[in-house]
């Protein structure tokens, strides 16, 4: 694996010169994803453009490397309905929208809680949020993602 200044190489798949790179980025210590270009070894600084197919091929090769967490999986699974499992009781989930409750508050997009009771085969989910307030409310599977516990 490389290794610059900016960041630290965790994963790659690479098909032909197109990248998917799973990054430690050195000033902030948060893992990213990068999609790039190489030629004969060198990093392109130009857009990754490729043809559906490809992209396909590409996305199966960093799944299959370990470039994308098993929970950005599972997420990516759910949101395109893929056969995806429910997110497990007891789970850290965080909202991916604003959520009115039935007493006037509002629960912030990036809110955090846990997931205390899955509705049907995860059609929903009784979530119980701490921060910025403690609330327990029904959430819609798609306005949730399941997050790795801290």
């Amino acid at each position: 694996m490389r290794s610059t200044r900016y960041a630290d190489e965790i994963a790659s798949a690479d098909e032909g010169g197109a990248r998917i790179e799973r990054l430690r980025i050195r000033a902030t210590g948060a893992d990213e994803i990068r999609f790039s270009w190489w030629k004969d070894g060198r990093f392109q600084a130009r857009p990754l453009d490729l043809p559906e197919d490809d992209l396909l091929r590409l996305l199966r090769k960093a799944i299959d490397e370990g470039v994308f967490s098993e929970v950005f999986v599972g997420n990516l699974r759910r949101m395109l309905g893929a056969g995806a499992e429910a997110i497990p009781e007891h789970s850290m989930v965080r909202l991916s929208s604003s959520l009115a409750l039935k007493d006037g508050r509002r629960l912030p997009e990036g809110a955090r809680g846990a997931v205390v009771f899955v509705h049907g085969d995860g059609e929903a989910y009784e979530v119980e949020f701490v921060e910025p307030f403690h609330a327990v409310a029904t959430v819609p599977a798609p306005s949730v993602s399941r997050i790795a516990a801290a």
